[in-house]
This record gives C-alpha cells, sequence and structure tokens, in this order.
C-alpha cells in the first residue's frame, strides 16, 4: 500500500512538473509548500527560495505584487489578479481554496494558484503602441514637409474684423479647451482650425478631420474607438486614439450621430472613454468644431445634446463672411496666386482690372469660392499677366442681364479648340454661386464627361486627367447619381 502511495505521488508530482502553466501551493496559512517548474519559467522566481516563505512576507519585501492567496484564506472565493513579480515579469493567477470537506466548506487546508503568462502580451501591446507612436512621427513629418513646401498654414486677415478674429485664435492657440467656429459655407473655418493647431503646443502632433458625411454609418463606432476585427482577433484603432497628443477637427457638429453622443461627452468631460477593445483609456486631445449656425441656432435645433454645446461655449469664434471684408478680398488673391505660382513654377499675376472685378464681385461662396476662382483663371489665361475674361465673371454673350458664362465657347476661344469630332460639352459658370460643393461637382464631372468622350475608355479618359482609374469610377458613379454625367 505504501509503495502505491510513493508510485501515485511520483505520477502526480510527474504531471505539476509537465503542466505548461505554473502552479503554486500554500497551506492554510499562507505558507509556500510547492510550487512547479513551470512556475520558474514564468516568474523568474527559484523555488529554493520561495519554499516555506509566507506570502505575506512576500507581498512586503516586493518579491511579487499582490497575493491571490491572501485573498482566498480572507473571503473564502476564489480570486483572478494580475500580479507582477519582482523579476519585471507579468501573469494573470487564478487562486482557489481546497476545503478539507468540499461539501460544508468549513475549514480550508491549502490553496491552490494557477499562473499564466503575460509577459509576452504587454510587450507585444508596448511595441504596437511604440510602432503606432512611430508611425505619427513619420505622418507629422510629412505634414511638417507638406506645409513648407506648400507654404504652410497662412491666414490673411488685412480687414480690421479679421485681425480681430486671428487676435482671438491665438490667444485660444495657447489653451486647451473645446473651441466652436461658426460662420458660411466657404469661409475658412478649418483652414482656422488648423492654424489654432499650428500655433498651440501640440503642432508637432496630429491634425485630424472628422466629416460625418463621409463617415460609414454601419461603422461609425469602429471608426471613431476603434474594434477588433471578429475574425482575425485583431484590433484596428479609431481615429479618436490615433489623435492622441493632437487635435480633433470635426465638421458640422450638429450633424453628429445621436449614436455616438454618449460617449463623445465622456470623452469632453473626463478625456476618457471605452475604446473599441472594452479598455477604459485616457486620451489628450484637443476638439474643435465646426457650424453653419452660431450657438443661439445649435441650442434651438436641439440636434446635439446641450451638454455638449456647453462644452463648446465658452470660446466660440464667429467668421464674417468676405463679402463683409473686402480689405482681404485682394490679399486673399494675391496668397492664392502665390501658391500657384510655387507649385506650378509659372509667374501668373492679376492686371488692374482684375482686382476691380474682384472688389466688385459679392462672393457667396467666400473664400473657398475665391481659390477654385484662382486657380481656374490661372490655368485658362494665356500669358503670365490675366486679364478680365480669365475670371470667368464677365458676361460672355452681352447684356448685364446674362446669369452665367458659357465655358465650353470660352475656352475654346482661348486654346483654339473647335467643336468638331471631339463633341465639346456645354458648361455654363453662374455668376451667383449658392453651393461651391456642387459647383465645383459640376465643373469636375464637366471635365470627366469631355476626357471619355474624346478618348472613349477610362484608362486613356483617367490618364488625361492626372487621375487614376478606379478614382475616375468612383467619381462617374458619385456624378451619374447626382445627375451630373451621362451613361
Amino acid at each position: 500500500m505504501k509503495e502505491t502511495l510513493l508510485m501515485e505521488q511520483d505520477y502526480l508530482d510527474a504531471i505539476l512538473e509537465h503542466c505548461q502553466d505554473g502552479i503554486y501551493i500554500t497551506d492554510n496559512e499562507a505558507n509556500t509548500v510547492y510550487l512547479n517548474h513551470s512556475y520558474e519559467r514564468i516568474s523568474g522566481l527559484l523555488r529554493a527560495e520561495m519554499i516555506g516563505k509566507n506570502m505575506r512576507t512576500l507581498v512586503e519585501n516586493g518579491v511579487v505584487s499582490a497575493s491571490g492567496t491572501l485573498s482566498v484564506l480572507e473571503n473564502g472565493e476564489s480570486i483572478t489578479i494580475e500580479q507582477s513579480f519582482r523579476t519585471g515579469k507579468r501573469a494573470v493567477i487564478i487562486s482557489s481554496p481546497v476545503y478539507e470537506n468540499a461539501e460544508d466548506r468549513g475549514h480550508i487546508i491549502m490553496v491552490v494558484t494557477i499562473v499564466r503568462e503575460i509577459t509576452e502580451i504587454y510587450s507585444i501591446r508596448r511595441e504596437l503602441r511604440r510602432v503606432m507612436a512611430l508611425n505619427r512621427e513619420y505622418a507629422n513629418e510629412i505634414r511638417r514637409l507638406e506645409q513648407e513646401l506648400g507654404g504652410g498654414v497662412s491666414v490673411v486677415a488685412v480687414d480690421e474684423k479679421s485681425v480681430r478674429m486671428v487676435r482671438l485664435a491665438e490667444r485660444v492657440s495657447a489653451l486647451n479647451t473645446p473651441v466652436l467656429i461658426s460662420g458660411e459655407s466657404g469661409v475658412g473655418k478649418e483652414t482656422l482650425a488648423h492654424y489654432i493647431h499650428q500655433q498651440s503646443a501640440r503642432r508637432e502632433y496630429s491634425f485630424l478631420v472628422i466629416d460625418w458625411s463621409v463617415i460609414p454609418e454601419d461603422n461609425l463606432v469602429g471608426y471613431l474607438f476603434g474594434y477588433e476585427d471578429a475574425g482575425t482577433q485583431e484590433y484596428h484603432m479609431g481615429v479618436l486614439e490615433s489623435a492622441d497628443g493632437g487635435t480633433i477637427y470635426m465638421k458640422d457638429i450638429d450633424q453628429m450621430p445621436v449614436s455616438v453622443q454618449d460617449r463623445m461627452l465622456a470623452l469632453l468631460h473626463s478625456g476618457s472613454c471605452v475604446m473599441g477593445e472594452g479598455i477604459l483609456r485616457r486620451l489628450d486631445v484637443r476638439f474643435i468644431v465646426s457650424s453653419l449656425e452660431p450657438m443661439i441656432v445649435l441650442r434651438e435645433k436641439e440636434l446635439v445634446r446641450e451638454e455638449i454645446l456647453q462644452c463648446f461655449s465658452a470660446f466660440s469664434i464667429e467668421l464674417t463672411p468676405l463679402r463683409e471684408r473686402r480689405d482681404d478680398i485682394i490679399p486673399l488673391a494675391e496668397h492664392f496666386i502665390r501658391q500657384y505660382n510655387r507649385q506650378t513654377g509659372e509667374k501668373k499675376k492679376f492686371s488692374r482690372q482684375c482686382y476691380q472685378r474682384l472688389l466688385e464681385y459679392d462672393w457667396p461662396g467666400n473664400v473657398q469660392e475665391l481659390r477654385v476662382l484662382v486657380q481656374r483663371a490661372a490655368i485658362v489665361s494665356e500669358g503670365n499677366l490675366m486679364d478680365e475674361s480669365d475670371l470667368l465673371l464677365a458676361d460672355s454673350a452681352g447684356g448685364a442681364g446674362a446669369s452665367s458664362v458659357v465655358l465650353s465657347d470660352y475656352l475654346m476661344q482661348k486654346t483654339g479648340h473647335e467643336d468638331g469630332d471631339e463633341g465639346m460639352l456645354s458648361f455654363s459658370v453662374h455668376k451667383q454661386c449658392s453651393d461651391l460643393k456642387y459647383e465645383s461637382a459640376r465643373l469636375e464631372a464637366y471635365y470627366m464627361n469631355l476626357a471619355f468622350a474624346r478618348y472613349h475608355n477610362i484608362r486613356d479618359a483617367a490618364d488625361s486627367l492626372g487621375i487614376d482609374s478606379s478614382t475616375f469610377v468612383r467619381k462617374r458613379q458619385r456624378y451619374k447619381a447626382m445627375g451630373l454625367m451621362e451613361d
């Protein structure tokens, strides 16, 4: 019988020593009575220095960070905790009581702890975060170079109203408080937001834009807060987490979906939010939002929770339409033509008649309309000196009542093209623009129609416009749906 028990003990020892998980056993007074080889490997601690030691002493001396055994002896219930060792290794431990009588669960005779290593998991996480931080540095460096080549983010302010606005923006940039920028479409809200970021201490980190109109609704939460792929178990970081340390600019705050407003409010209030991997994470992000309407109108619409609007109520900047700050028109036009010349190597400049015509126009599309007009005029003008007709603001058919310029006739006049086999298509540039995005889409669709009519295939048409075939196809489908392109 004794030999049988010895054999069983040998078998038991062999089994325990071959377990991949660490096994750690104490008596009912928390004294260490057994640990296997896997525990030594996982913890980096030696059996000789642990056997006979009490868990209270081990915790006090910093050999282990916490003890599941002590909790079990105090509460009589199994417990799972994370534990780190003096060696720097980490593990998840599951401590469970062993009762003298399993039925009445009255007297604990020992505590058995299963130890599973997570050091490698933490190493992988640290490496992942290092790589993400490195990617952010690369992205920021690319952005810095792009700004240097493109002249950086510049805010042209000559008019007295603009000067006051820029001074306020510069004062706000020194703070971390959320900011609301309101104003008409095309007035320059994103440019001002980028300028505030560039003037702040966050300039070395990301400036990311959230446009609610282009985020897919079926993956809205995942796009913002991250998600875990159910198939691969791979975690995809959300745009908010990738902006850590930088600035988030949200277009049209009144378009924020109701489904994410609770999480956004938590992030605005505490700086913390539950990310897609289920972990509460603190983010260091500065928020700037825009709106077509001032704060008082946003509150009346009640599309956004009052608590969110309250976060942006302290600093609100309203941009004045371009037609109400006419002293900025010529400096802005000069700024845009300098950008064009820097990018193309040309030496375009405005004639005196151009300046006069620019000052007379009402600019319903604001600064964005002026930018597009300057680029278009520079492209269609023949010499370095742009004349009034290059602006495409003058009447083409005579008579002050004309409401548009026919671009095909104008281009044929400037380039010498004849309306022949290639089938020149007509395009009217309206003098009064109520929707600059739509008018820009009309112009792009016109050129795509023209290229396809000329080459009769997508690849050559796309090459002629300087875009790839997939972009041509995607935009063509979009413009077909809008009724701007032919089948």
